[in-house]
């Protein structure tokens, strides 16, 4: 049985779900090479449609999201700067929430009106009725694309998205166990919910819109003046530099607007907006204590509600999706309290990996019957880099700046590695989501902080406060991690604490002032290849470890193919790229 799932919003994708299988999963952003692509998925479902004999082979399509937002994907708000999410917050919600005036969000941001997206002759005229229309016109756009009845398309309620997706992608699927999921909007009214989960039957026991911690998260990044829906890492770097004591009025201010009573949360003085009533209150208070004080905010608010969850279900182990479960500070303190057991996060909980959870909602919304258990929970589903791999190597070996060494070169990376090299790797199939785990990722030993700034002045771009993050073989998370309850995190999605002997062996891809390490502990069966290369550099150096940051210029996509990274290995300092079994080096940096 095929069922496609696709999200059509920040950022847009498809899935395919064949059988107990997610076999193909891409975002749009990856062919478009437009960072948090929001347009058609258009690519995106071609990629996937390659799985299955054809369209009408479907036995199920779903959209993630029970309301689809028109005036967003008019005027593309995905890629919104600094000064237009700013223009947003003047022109649009500040009239709207303390002047009483009826704005029509879509004619303020008429100049960045897109009339060129599919389907063109839907898009090139405005129509504010569409507001109400676009929901049902939808799903037959898509049916109309797919060539198949409209019957076969439903749209999934945004949360359960996140839910199906982190359920189903976890190693807890045959136990009884908690699913949270919290997020900024929900688009469909909801910001978080609970579920209890059985045998693949989902009980839903919570759901609420007043969990506003990833919306104010979001908005005082802009603030602070980065960019919304995108920076939000931005701030949680920055926030461990700041002392707590200097953090806490910052901290005060935010904790005075929410609390829990049990599972839910009650408002204590609930604020008329998340970026103008926060722009007075927290006006004189320095940026990284501001960002320290939303930090542990967030954590405090966040551990206190699980807790209260395991208190009430009597379940302790539990999974966290959404995209408040992109705070990686945040989860590993979920992971440390003493009422969780088990624990899991999985690999991308933002809008992006709905695609997915869209997916599984389909076949369970079209099969009640369907099985519950999703073999295979491995992110490497995107496009494979052989498909060019050769032709790069070819044209390398041409030219007369390079060399292309042949055949099997762990042994050879492992020593340019531990010689300070920086090297890509853009190797078989595509990673899904926003963190490269081997196979689109640039890496470099981690035992040397010289790399950082060198990383960041060639090729990423970074804000010096930023950490880079490691990879570690599962032989060595005892020696390097402080993780007493064994917790799984194939996809970077935990901060854990490092041992003595991790901080001395990966301070390169530690944050340096809390130490701690956003680890992706790598299994040799998650990706054989890539293990190879780190055994031989543990091999080499005494290290299980290597610094693992994702192969994509700052403010670019990740790269989808062998020639995109070959671009970037040939306009940037980057010593080594190593495409399928041949490795490319610039012979002024061997010499």
């Amino acid at each position: 049985m095929y069922f496609l799932g696709i999200n059509w919003e920040t950022i847009s994708g498809s899935a395919l779900l064949k059988d107990d299988r997610i076999v193909a999963s891409v975002s749009e952003e990856r062919f478009t090479r437009v960072k948090k692509e929001i347009s058609f998925p258009m690519s995106a479902i071609k990629y996937c449609l390659q799985f299955v004999d054809n369209s009408k082979t479907l036995d199920g399509v779903g959209i993630a999201s029970l309301n689809g937002n028109y005036s967003t994907m008019l005027y593309q708000s995905s890629n919104f700067s600094v000064a237009d999410f700013l223009r947003d917050q003047h022109e649009v919600w500040y009239p709207r929430i303390y002047e009483g005036k009826q704005v029509d969000d879509a004619i303020v941001f008429k100049d960045k009106w897109v009339s060129d997206q599919y389907p063109n002759e839907y898009w090139r005229e405005y129509s504010p009725a569409k507001k109400v229309t676009f929901t049902e016109e939808s799903i037959d756009i898509i049916a109309d694309f797919l060539e198949i009845d409209r019957t076969l398309v439903v749209r999934i309620e945004h949360h359960y998205c996140h839910a199906y997706y982190g359920y189903h992608f976890s190693p807890f699927q045959q136990e009884k166990v908690v699913v949270i999921t919290i997020d900024g909007a929900g688009d469909d009214g909801i910001n978080a919910t609970v579920s209890i989960v059985e045998n693949g039957k989902f009980r839903r026991i919570y759901a609420t819109d007043k969990c506003i911690l990833g919306r104010m998260y979001s908005h005082i990044t802009l603030l602070l003046g980065m960019r919304r829906r995108e920076h939000e890492y931005k701030v949680m770097g920055l926030a461990p530099y700041a002392k707590s004591k200097d953090a806490y009025h910052a901290y005060e201010i935010f904790s005075s607007i929410l609390s829990l009573d049990g599972i839910e949360f009650v408002w204590k003085d609930r604020p008329p907006d998340s970026y103008f009533y926060f722009k007075k209150k927290l006006e004189g208070i320095r940026f990284d204590n501001i960002a320290a004080g939303l930090q542990i905010w967030v954590e405090d608010m966040v551990c206190k509600w699980v807790e209260n969850i395991v208190e009430e279900t009597g379940i302790d182990t539990i999974i966290i999706s959404g995209g408040v479960s992109m705070n990686i500070k945040a989860m590993g303190k979920v992971a440390e309290l003493p009422c969780v057991r088990r624990f899991f996060v999985p690999g991308t909980g933002s809008d992006d990996s709905n695609c997915i959870g869209a997916a599984i909602g389909a076949s369970l919304h079209f099969n009640e019957d369907y099985g519950n258990i999703i073999k295979s929970n491995s992110l490497v589903i995107g496009t494979d880099a052989a498909l060019d791999s050769e032709k790069v190597l070819e044209e390398a070996e041409n030219d007369e700046t390079l060399i292309v060494k042949r055949g099997p070169n762990d042994e050879l990376i492992a020593k340019l590695l531990e010689k300070g090299f920086v090297i890509g790797r853009c190797v078989g199939r595509m990673e899904f989501g926003q963190r490269a785990l081997g196979n689109r990722s640039i890496l470099a030993d981690p035992i040397n902080t010289d790399i950082v700034p060198r990383i960041n002045s060639m090729i990423k771009s970074r804000d010096f406060w930023m950490p880079f993050a490691p990879v570690v073989l599962d032989t060595h998370v005892d020696r390097y991690l402080i993780n007493p309850k064994d917790i799984t995190s194939p996809h970077m999605t935990i901060a854990f604490k490092t041992t003595d002997e991790g901080w001395r062996n990966m301070k390169a891809a530690c944050h340096p002032s809390d130490r701690t390490a956003r680890a992706q502990i790598l299994l040799k069966k998650d990706n054989e290849g890539f293990y190879d290369l780190l055994e031989s550099f543990e091999k080499l150096t005494g290290r299980g470890a290597l610094l693992n940051t994702s192969f994509n210029l700052h403010g670019h996509p990740i790269v989808n193919t062998a020639m995109e990274a070959y671009k970037i290995f040939k306009a940037t300092e980057m010593e080594g790229l190593l495409l399928g079994n041949g490795l490319i080096l610039k012979k002024e940096m061997m010499s």
